[in-house]
């Protein structure tokens, strides 16, 4: 699997006139490899691949990584850079975003090859999920769902922000994930209005919007899904916000088929709020891609050119963030199918008032 998939990327080395490439992230690493390790260095090239680790990971890299010839350093650079220079090596692509500066003064001061960046290209070689890990990915949602609709009892009036975080999280590891992919944010009332409002001392109070983003990693891959819950009863304002992002995020889903550019799917969001008038209060981008990385391509924004592929796995997540009064999100990660897409994350999004 892993063998085939790198030789996808090594297949187009040559025409676009690249000797190697240099991967340095740990999610491309794990995809190419199987190596699940924090700290490596990927040679690709036309031929073959290297993976380059210290002794902390030389045991482990040798049983996770059946295809690729593993290589012992202290110093991962300088053994890419003399590898190079031995298998006669003139281009070489990087990851302008995860080769660090360090790396990248040292590779490019042993004079060895012409360094040349590649922005998302391994990336997007990411995009399109086969179906090993569709079934993953199925999983992370399903164990994520699973454990927001358990914890939804401790949610109510005097509930912590951090202990609503702390219970989902413990649910989400009894269930079977290994961790979670980003700190759980969990924000309610006023600070509804920070769309990245991690959980703080606050409690909940009655008549407050709670929003909660949550995830679960399962044998490395993620998933992402927000829920807005209404402690109480919602005023008519209340009702009308959230309404406007529950047709937003529907209507963005109803977009998605293969063939319609992610440009289009962020647009279908966008409008809808926009013309209910709140669309200075939603800034960001419609949604992203989910795989072995909570936060990668394709990007779900405007004037993204992306074309939409079965297979393809991303959130929609409009959201309407008023300062000084609250906010609504509604996540849902969805796959691209052939006829159009459906749903992995799985807890109703109706409003929902307990």
């Amino acid at each position: 699997m892993t063998k085939r998939r790198a030789g996808r990327v090594q297949a187009g080395l040559k025409s676009e006139g690249l000797d190697a490439l240099l991967v340095a992230s740990p999610e491309s690493i794990r995809y190419f490899t199987g190596f699940t390790g924090s700290d490596a260095l990927l040679l690709l090239t036309r031929s073959g691949s290297l993976l380059v680790v210290d002794s902390r990971y030389t045991s482990q890299a040798c049983g996770e990584c059946k295809s690729t010839t593993v290589i012992e350093s202290e110093n991962k650079t300088k053994e890419v850079s003399g590898r190079a220079r031995k298998l006669g090596l003139k281009r070489m692509g990087f990851e302008p975003r995860r080769l660090s500066v360090a790396q990248y003064g040292e590779l490019k001061n042993a004079g060895t090859v012409e360094l040349v960046p590649v922005p998302e290209a391994l990336e997007r070689a990411r995009m399109v999920k086969d179906a090993d890990e569709l079934r993953l990915l199925k999983k992370a949602a399903a164990i994520s769902s699973k454990s927001f609709s358990e914890t939804l009892g401790n949610i109510g009036v005097g509930a912590g922000e951090r202990k609503i975080a702390l219970l989902l999280e413990f649910q989400i590891r009894k269930n079977g994930a290994e961790a979670i992919p980003f700190p759980i944010i969990v924000a309610s009332g006023k600070r509804g209005a920070l769309p990245h409002g991690l959980a703080s001392g606050k409690r909940v109070g009655s008549g407050e919007f709670v929003t909660i983003d949550f995830g679960a990693v399962y044998r490395g891959y993620c998933s992402d899904e927000t829920c807005t819950v209404m402690v109480g009863r919602p005023t008519a304002k209340q009702k009308k916000v959230y309404q406007i992002v529950k047709d937003a995020h529907d209507k963005a889903i109803s977009t998605v088929r293969p063939g319609v550019r992610a440009g289009q799917v962020d647009a279908a969001a966008r409008k809808m709020i926009e013309k209910a008038g709140m669309g200075k209060y939603f800034k960001h981008g419609t949604g992203h891609g989910v795989g072995l990385a909570v936060h990668e391509e394709p990007r779900i924004a405007p004037k993204q050119d992306v074309i939409a592929e079965a297979g393809m796995v991303f959130t929609i997540e409009p959201g309407v963030y008023i300062p000084g009064w609250g906010g609504v999100r509604i996540e849902d990660t969805i796959r691209v199918t052939r006829q159009g897409c459906e749903p992995l994350s799985s807890v109703p999004k109706e409003l929902r008032c307990i």
